[in-house]
């Protein structure tokens, strides 16, 4: 077990940090302060906990380089972007909820309070409505049977139960997503507004499922390929996850005689199986679910536009006939009016993020298909054909997935050789020897 790092080693460690702007190794840095290699190495694991950082190799010398951001940055301190898109995602569900429960009391009490009125108008009006009332009066059979639609769509069951199932899209590749056993009206006008469920996502699956992976798969080691088979991303991120992964779980990062920058977590394998819950999920085996509309069947999304349709109309006309009684042109106009009309908003302006959505999804699909295909020829060279067809690329995303593949061949650092009839072959040398050890 490791120690505790000496206050005194973190306060020279981040000192000299500042000094080399950021990239140092364990030995520069006991020369540079007098500390055992030992008590640096063990200051370093606090450090890359606290950090942003990545770690790597000096191929040069053989020996592991920390590479933190610079000027120093503690891990998930987030950026004015960030922190502006965080707030901007936290509105967004402030707003969901209340318009939520707004859904809920407010677009059932409104039609229920219109039709009351629609109802008594056309009881009031059953002896004269040919005639011509003037000043103001109100026409109301051309709602009726918008109203009738209405009620009909109020049919609903008393319970809904969600459960997490897999499903296939037309790309071949399986997703979770909430399935709503007998979905009543009420959540399909909230599907409607806002979209389906989405599986929640725990920000801690990926580190219990490294440590799943550590224990069960790869006898306590890790490398940046083996976080690239269960994550994806690019060596860049990798590296830095695997400084996350060896400060909070204390890995012994070092190089093996090939070469190869591996962290052993030595203590893990005193943790009994039945404590480990992650589930151990391969990158290119499991993708995001599509991002659906509303989910809801066409009858169903009629009613709810129905519905919806019926305020917005009565709400506009009720302006007018209250327009000189500020309390009921508001109550029963204006409100109702407003509500309605983002009811169709929301919506709208979501189909045009699904859109981006599902664009990026695609991408991230014809790049999990393509690490697929390195992947059955990661010991070997292969061409480009041969790894497209080992991933399932098939029929027209065969282009699309040609620009993406440059960019893998990058993000994995792919190598390019000529072979002797002079068709490119890809090897992915490091990516091969780190997923031999882990």
């Amino acid at each position: 077990m490791k120690q505790t790092p000496n206050a005194s080693v973190i306060l020279k460690l981040e000192k000299l940090i500042k000094q080399k702007r950021g990239t140092i190794n364990a030995s520069e840095a006991a020369v540079a302060t007098g500390y055992s290699i030992d008590e640096i190495n063990t200051g370093f694991s606090r450090m890359i906990e606290l950090y942003e950082s990545k770690v790597s190799m000096d191929y040069s010398t053989g020996a592991v380089v920390y590479n933190f951001a610079y000027p120093l940055k503690p891990r998930g301190k987030k950026s004015f972007k960030e922190i502006m898109t965080s707030v901007g995602e936290a509105a967004y569900k402030v707003f969901k909820k209340v318009y939520k429960v707004a859904i809920g009391v407010i677009l059932i009490v409104y039609t229920v309070l219109f039709a009351v009125i629609l109802l008594a108008a056309m009881v009031a009006g059953s002896s004269n409505r040919d005639n011509d009332r003037g000043g103001g009066g109100i026409r109301f059979d051309f709602l009726i049977n918008i109203f009738m639609s209405i009620i009909h769509g109020m049919q609903m069951a008393a319970i809904t139960r969600n459960m997490v199932e897999y499903s296939t899209d037309s790309y071949g590749m399986r997703y979770q997503t909430v399935r709503k056993d007998k979905k009543n009206f009420i959540a399909s006008v909230y599907d409607f507004v806002f979209g389906p469920e989405r599986v929640p996502q725990d920000p801690l699956d990926d580190a219990k499922e490294v440590v799943a992976y550590l224990k069960k798969q790869s006898e306590g080691k890790l490398t940046a390929g083996s976080i690239l088979l269960l994550s994806g991303g690019n060596y860049d991120s990798a590296e830095s996850k695997l400084a996350e992964y060896s400060g909070r779980f204390e890995g012994d990062l070092q190089i093996t005689t090939d070469a190869v920058l591996v962290s052993e977590f030595y203590h893990l394998q005193a943790v009994e199986p039945s404590w480990l819950d992650g589930k151990i999920v391969y990158y290119f085996d499991e993708a995001e679910a599509p991002w659906v509309l509303t989910g809801n069947t066409t009858g169903r999304n009629f009613a709810v536009i129905a519905m919806n349709a019926f305020n917005l109309v009565f709400s506009s006309i009720l302006i007018g006939t209250y327009f000189n009684n500020a309390l009921m042109a508001f109550a029963l106009g204006f409100f109702p009016l407003v509500f309605s009309i983002l009811f169709f908003l929301v919506p709208l302006f979501r189909i045009f993020y699904n859109m981006k959505r599902n664009k990026e999804r695609k991408e991230s699909i014809l790049k999990k298909k393509l690490f697929r295909g390195i992947i059955k020829n990661v010991h070997t060279s292969a061409s480009q054909e041969q790894i497209f067809a080992d991933g399932g690329v098939i029929g027209e995303e065969f282009e699309d997935a040609k620009a993406v593949f440059e960019k893998s061949v990058i993000d994995y650092a792919g190598e390019i050789n000529i072979s002797e009839m002079g068709t490119p072959l890809y090897s992915f040398r490091r990516l091969s020897q780190e997923l031999k050890i882990a």
